[in-house]
């Protein structure tokens, strides 16, 4: 259960590492990509918050549900959407953040039998349990700030 713990703690510290990440980039280099045709950084933090509110409803699914079947979505079709360009990063900034308070509290009560819980994602047609889930919010959300910061660097 130890890396349960590091998990949900960078989990936890996701909000505040994606708002100080972001808080002094002036509006000019927010149409910076990490890399040649990657998202653009306004793109970057409004799909974290995009992709962590459905982490949340999966979480909560498989923990109500026998082996539910999670709705895929497409995260590029998403990225084009007008609010995921916008400059304004609060609203993706509350999101982040209510999510992941609940998150945690919520992922602070299971013992290691719910981590076991599984649910069915049909695009990858097998089973992930709750396990997985976490670790793999808990990378992602650190994955995209340093995306950020590359794209500050490099300024594709």
């Amino acid at each position: 259960m130890d890396a349960v713990k590091k998990h949900i703690l960078e989990l936890e510290a996701l909000p505040a590492l994606l708002e100080n990440t972001i808080k002094e980039i002036p509006a000019g280099d927010l149409h910076y990509s990490y890399r040649p045709g990657g998202w653009n950084i306004k793109r970057i933090v409004h799909h974290i918050a995009d992709s962590h509110a459905n982490f949340h409803t999966r979480l909560r699914l498989t923990l109500t549900e026998e082996l539910p079947t999670v709705k895929p979505y497409d995260e590029n079709k998403w990225a084009l959407l007008p609010d995921a360009n916008a400059i304004d990063f609060e609203s993706s900034l509350q999101i982040l953040k209510g999510v992941h308070k609940r998150a945690v509290l919520l992922l602070n009560t299971l013992n290691e039998k719910d981590f076991q819980r599984e649910y069915y994602h049909p695009e990858n047609k097998k089973n992930f349990n709750l396990f997985w889930l976490l670790s793999l919010y808990a990378w992602h959300g650190k994955h995209h700030v340093a995306q950020i910061t590359i794209a500050l660097e490099h300024k594709f």
